[in-house]
């Protein structure tokens, strides 16, 4: 077995835990046609039928020798994609105490140095525009709330 079809067989598992956990989602009264587990079950399918894809090519083509990239390529690969996951990991573990604006500057910024990016205040700005501008799309033009962190407790701990 080649990399391309182990891909796409993780990718077809992770797209079968992500359907089954998609149709636990509840409908409210408010929900409409699609319901709330619509898009994230559009996705799974997406994801699915990608990854099928991806498998059979991986079997109908066949590794050409001598094709392949050198060892120290496909490690830095490997590298750069456990990077990229781990930011991502940051994110879901830190949201829910940073709040989503925060967290998501904080990727926004990690995504640019890890891209080889400088600090500056121009990351900085750019990162907390991106935030706001992504809060604003979910929260008040999509009704999607987002997590606030502890940032409502820490508030209010101030005016007492």
């Amino acid at each position: 077995m080649n990399r391309d079809f182990i891909a796409g067989l993780v990718g077809l598992i992770f797209a079968i835990a992500y359907y089954a956990m998609a149709t636990q989602i509840q409908n409210s009264q408010l929900a409409d046609e699609v319901g709330p587990a619509g898009l994230p079950k559009i996705y799974a399918v997406l994801l699915g039928g990608f990854s099928a894809l991806l498998m059979v090519r991986a079997l109908l083509r066949p590794a050409v020798a001598g094709g392949n990239r050198p060892v120290g390529e496909e490690l830095f690969a490997v590298r750069r994609a456990l990077g990229v996951l781990a930011i991502g990991v940051a994110y879901v573990v830190l949201v829910p105490w940073l709040g989503y604006p925060l967290a998501i500057a904080l990727v926004i910024a990690a995504a640019s140095l890890y891209g080889g990016g400088q600090i500056s205040l121009r990351l900085a700005v750019i990162a907390a525009l991106g935030a706001l501008g992504l809060w604003f799309v979910f929260v008040f033009l999509l009704h999607i709330g987002q997590p606030a962190g502890i940032w409502p407790d820490v508030i209010q701990g101030m005016r007492r």
